[in-house]
């Protein structure tokens, strides 16, 4: 059985370029989300090096402070970019589906991806961020408790 080579129409064209830049971004928030973990565990080590030397070493609530509120800001940049790659993701879904009916593919599955603030800020991605303030909130625990730093 013979296929009919495709040929693109105008449409087409237009959807793939759509899809080209679409993917481009994405690829690039990408990279922003491992980049910004990078970041995060990099700050909050130069952060405590900079406490140990404001402090004297003598341990403070700002050791526990300060590496929560970078790890927070992080974490919302972070999954705010995640819920961007996802709606461009969604978007090109968009864009293969019209493509596949303005050439009659009927069998044509688009993935449909969830996509919420929510789901965005709660998904394994983020585990780094819940790994950095666990740690941080026990520590601080065990400050409050004099179980460190007596």
């Amino acid at each position: 059985m013979m296929h009919e080579e495709y040929k693109r129409s105008c449409e087409d064209e237009l959807d793939w370029a759509i899809v080209c830049q679409l993917h481009e971004a994405t690829l690039q928030i990408s990279k922003s989300c491992f980049e910004f973990k990078k970041i995060c565990v990099g700050l909050i080590g130069a952060s405590l090096a900079v406490l140990v030397k404001l402090t004297d070493n003598s341990i403070d609530h700002s050791y526990f402070v300060v590496p929560l509120l970078i790890c927070l800001g992080f974490w919302i940049a972070d999954f705010s970019a995640y819920y961007f790659q996802r709606k461009t993701r969604n978007a090109m879904n968009k864009k293969f589906k019209a493509i596949a009916l303005r050439n009659s593919i009927s069998e044509y599955i688009s993935e449909e991806l969830e996509v919420s603030w929510f789901s965005a800020a709660f998904n394994h991605s983020m585990s780094l961020y819940y790994a950095l303030s666990s740690l941080g909130l026990i520590g601080w625990l065990a400050y409050v408790k004099d179980w460190i730093g007596v």
